[in-house]
């Protein structure tokens, strides 16, 4: 196993192009040598600082050329020197494989695959939901709607914030949750990540500073920093953002918004009381910030508290998914929006993404309308705990921060390691996990002591995923025992 890292400064050219230039270089240097594994694609998009999608061009390029090659549940490993005869064309390439596959009767998983992202060895990088069960609960949705009326109606052009029998649906799905919703308030987005950026684009102007948790969701970074937006992190504590923290910045530094996780907050999985969820929102509403409150992960409470959208309506903006809820592949995001503002937030929409597409929500409306939204939030609630009681079984003796119904937890490097040597042990055994540096929004605020995200359902095979779990008991027992768990 390798900890080359590829340098792209100075390479012309888009950055898949400058990965493949950098790894054609080592082989020609002799960095890296037939036999050799490169990084993980999830892992070296992260530390690059790119997408998964040009990582992921890159390591295709190279098996292309004949440079790579890719062994499902492995890795991809350089297989020749870089001088080797040219590869064939692209044409080629797409003759052998209809000369090869036969279209009509090739079983879906060789054409799809079981893993569409494409990760390698044991994932735990990725915080994705447990789909099983829900491909059977779509199919049983669609039937009920099946007619070429319902598909001629979603086919067109649409209002940009949504069908009123869309937004209906959406209100009873939200209602059914404990979040106080109107149709008439709800803004339908192609997912959470749209939506979040809907409402920056919406309320911000470039410049404004962007509030957050010291730890939050890497993508709010990602979504500002195109938009010419600030972000800084504030101090938290186990019950979430400080809110000394939260009025000093508002009375010194004049913020736009503040983005919150209070519900199984990510990375930590903490869950903000009722009582500074109340706090938090009197100090907004009395300094006239706007609050993006991110709930995506609050279905998986039975009884949470009350969001700050019910607190504090004329000053939040709510924020969910179907996608961790029901099924990513909906890509179904639904904003609550304060009251007077519907209008640029559908200008924001009409902007950027245009729409939801219809065809999507209309399946999400009708498994919300059918009951079977319902019945995969309760699989996936069950489906957690049980993967949490792994998680401790495994893990419980190292001083870890979880949630009995979350989908991650927030590990500690054990003592001895670097952040990136205990990683690298880790990838060396085929496990791929988060590293902790990429939730940090300032500097001022990094942990003392390095961590490690942990993901729950991104192994859809209970056996994998336990698999992973021992691997990093193995690899932590090296350093001594650990203190006890605790829940947060």
């Amino acid at each position: 196993m390798t900890i080359w890292m590829p340098e792209l400064r100075g390479r012309p050219g888009p950055k898949y192009q400058a990965i493949v230039d950098a790894i054609v270089d080592a082989v020609q240097t002799g960095d890296l040598t037939p036999g050799t594994k490169l990084p993980p694609q999830r892992n070296l998009a992260y530390d690059l600082g790119v997408t998964l999608g040009t990582v992921t061009r890159a390591y295709q390029e190279l098996e292309r050329s004949g440079l790579a090659r890719g062994e499902v549940g492995r890795g991809t490993f350089i297989t020749a020197p870089a001088d080797r005869a040219p590869a064939p064309s692209l044409n080629d390439n797409i003759d052998a494989l209809r000369n090869s596959v036969n279209m009509e009767h090739t079983p879906v998983d060789a054409l799809y695959g079981t893993d569409t992202m494409g990760s390698e060895g044991l994932e735990l990088a990725s915080n994705y939901p447990v789909t099983a069960g829900v491909g059977a609960l779509t199919q049983r949705a669609v039937t009920r709607v099946n007619h070429e009326a319902v598909w001629e109606a979603v086919s067109r052009y649409q209002t940009h914030n949504g069908l009123r029998p869309h937004r209906d649906a959406a209100a009873d799905w939200l209602n059914g949750l404990g979040v106080d919703a109107r149709a008439e308030d709800i803004l339908i987005a192609p997912g959470a990540q749209a939506a979040t950026q809907t409402a920056l684009m919406a309320l911000a102007r470039p410049g404004d500073l962007i509030l957050a948790e010291a730890l939050s969701w890497p993508g709010l970074k990602a979504t500002a920093a195109p938009l010419g937006l600030r972000v800084e992190g504030l101090a938290m504590d186990g019950d979430g953002l400080v809110p000394d923290a939260f009025e000093q910045a508002c009375r010194d530094r004049a913020p736009r918004l503040l983005y919150l996780l209070p519900t199984l907050q990510n990375p930590t999985a903490s869950v903000m009381p009722e009582e500074r969820r109340r706090r938090i929102a009197e100090i907004a509403r009395r300094h006239g910030v706007f609050v993006i409150e991110d709930d995506v992960y609050g279905f998986l409470l039975d009884q949470a508290p009350p969001p700050l959208h019910s607190l504090a309506p004329d000053v939040t903006v709510y924020v969910t998914s179907l996608s961790k809820a029901v099924s990513p592949g909906l890509r179904v995001g639904y904003v609550l929006v304060p009251q007077g503002r519907m209008a640029s937030f559908v200008g924001a929409l009409r902007s950027s993404t245009l729409m939801a597409s219809p065809i999507a929500v209309e399946i999400a409306s009708e498994m919300i309308r059918g009951g079977e939204a319902e019945e995969m939030m309760a699989r996936q609630r069950r489906e957690v705990e049980s993967r949490q009681r792994d998680l401790m079984r495994h893990l419980g003796h190292l001083d870890l921060r979880s949630h009995p119904r979350s989908l991650h937890a927030w590990l500690p490097v054990p003592l001895g390691f670097t952040g990136p040597e205990f990683r690298t042990r880790l990838l060396e055994r085929g496990v791929s996990v988060t590293p902790g540096n990429a939730f940090v929004m300032d500097e001022r605020h990094r942990p003392d002591r390095p961590h490690v995200r942990l993901c729950l359902g991104a192994e859809q095979d209970r056996q994998r995923l336990e698999r992973a779990l021992a691997i990093i008991a193995e690899v932590a027992a090296g350093t001594g025992a650990q203190t006890e768990p605790t829940y947060v």
